[in-house]
């Protein structure tokens, strides 16, 4: 291979080619000569890592995932680790996964961690393999001063757990730290706002940017330390409010007014999830928040009085402003919302991506895209799922949507309209 002219392609175009093939195919091509191997452990190729120390297959891709870490682990940058489907038969192998890759990987500089679905409230079943756990992880954040973007949503760690990590990461790391995703991070029915640890963990992080969090971990309090030191950073905040969390506290729009303030660029982001009582979610969209996207999904209570049309209302008046999308899955049997949803949507000039999954008259439908087609809403983005339907509104609705089609694709709205029924798909 030496004498062939394949022998002497620089390395920016080898590196080029690498990084179109899977690790197998690299290796292959790594032994065609010493050339093509040299290329093979440049650093740039092995930057980005996505890892596997979970599943069924826990032994070969604990196995895999190691011996990657021997090989190149110092070179990486940016690190997805995913537990998936953890159990009490593999619990222990995961453990050691996680144990030994991370002690492989201690001398890189990582500047994005993502570790998905850990679970430690759900899977894992004797305490001394959750603490083996939270001390590995802990003990590879003291050797990381340099992530910029950390992702733990879904870990559902105890009280003592969580602020463990969290102080772990925020003294090494907390001062660079711009993303933070903590989105279910403490297992569910944990009044986290109230805990003294967390509301001082909290402010190790003076850099933040982008902050995803529950409900049950904001107050008053937590977003005055967000004020104090994070002046002028703060840009989005996502807010997850789950039923099972603790979430009738509120937080006064005083508090909200001054975080706007010190953060001109703030927007909010709030996902209800099983929560659609109008005297619930209100009380949590105080006007002062700076509100851009919201998601709703009601959950299936049939006895429960929403009262939805409040909810609705409700946004139309006090965010007609800044609400720019809106998702809705409502189980709404009980209740109708064809006339303030079309209200609202009229109110809200900033609103342009609108999904929702609801029972609905196919009026409503055509008085929607109507609006859209005389330019009175801006709808960028108009995904419909009508439930309920009998057959005959069934065919109304197949005529409304080959009857707009062509009108909002000319005007390049990504639109979708279909129904519940089996026969629709």
């Amino acid at each position: 291979m030496e004498s062939s002219s394949w022998a002497y392609l620089p390395d920016t175009a080898l590196i080029e080619i690498y990084c179109y093939l899977n690790d197998q195919e690299r290796a292959s091509m790594a032994l065609v000569c010493r050339s093509w191997l040299r290329a093979f452990h440049a650093p740039c190729l092995w930057r980005h890592r996505s890892v596997e120390l979970g599943g069924y297959r826990a032994v070969i891709t604990g196995v895999r995932a190691c011996s990657f870490a021997e090989q190149h682990g110092k070179y990486l940058r940016h690190l997805i680790v995913s537990c998936n489907h953890p159990s009490n038969h593999t619990s222990k192998v995961v453990q050691k996964n996680i144990e030994s890759f991370l002690q492989k990987i201690q001398g890189c500089r990582l500047v994005t961690f993502d570790l998905e679905r850990l679970e430690l409230d759900r899977f894992w079943k004797f305490d001394n393999l959750r603490e083996k756990v939270v001390e590995s992880i802990c003990r590879f954040f003291r050797s990381q001063s340099h992530i910029e973007e950390f992702d733990m949503s879904s870990a559902q760690c105890s009280l003592t757990n969580g602020c463990k990590l969290l102080e772990s990461l925020g003294n090494s790391s907390g001062h660079v730290v711009k993303t933070l995703g903590i989105e279910d991070f403490f297992h569910t029915r944990l009044a986290i706002y109230q805990v003294k640890r967390f509301k001082q963990t909290i402010s190790y992080f003076t850099a933040l940017q982008d902050l995803s969090i529950n409900y049950s971990c904001l107050s008053d309090d937590i977003l005055n330390i967000l004020n104090k030191n994070l002046a002028g950073k703060l840009t989005r905040i996502l807010i997850k409010v789950l039923k099972p969390d603790p979430h009738f506290h509120r937080i006064s729009g005083r508090t909200w007014k001054m975080l706007k303030s010190s953060c001109p660029d703030l927007t909010v982001e709030v996902w209800f999830e099983s929560i659609g009582v109008s005297t619930d979610v209100i009380p949590i969209l105080v006007p002062e928040m700076p509100l851009q996207d919201m998601h709703m999904w009601s959950g299936y209570d049939d006895d429960t009085d929403w009262n939805l049309s409040e909810t609705i209302t409700h946004l139309g008046i006090h965010y007609k402003k800044t609400l720019q999308s809106l998702s809705l899955e409502l189980d709404n049997n009980q209740e109708y919302i064809d006339d303030v949803l079309v209200r609202m949507l009229s109110r809200c000039t900033c609103l342009h991506e609108l999904t929702i999954n609801a029972v609905l008259h196919v009026f409503t439908i055509e008085a929607i895209c109507e609006m859209i087609q005389e330019n009175k809403i801006l709808l960028q983005v108009l995904h419909v799922t009508v439930c309920g339907l009998t057959d005959i509104e069934w065919a109304e609705l197949s005529y409304l949507r080959e009857k707009f089609t062509p009108m909002l694709k000319e005007r390049h709205v990504d639109f979708k309209l279909q129904s519940d029924l089996m026969i629709d798909s």
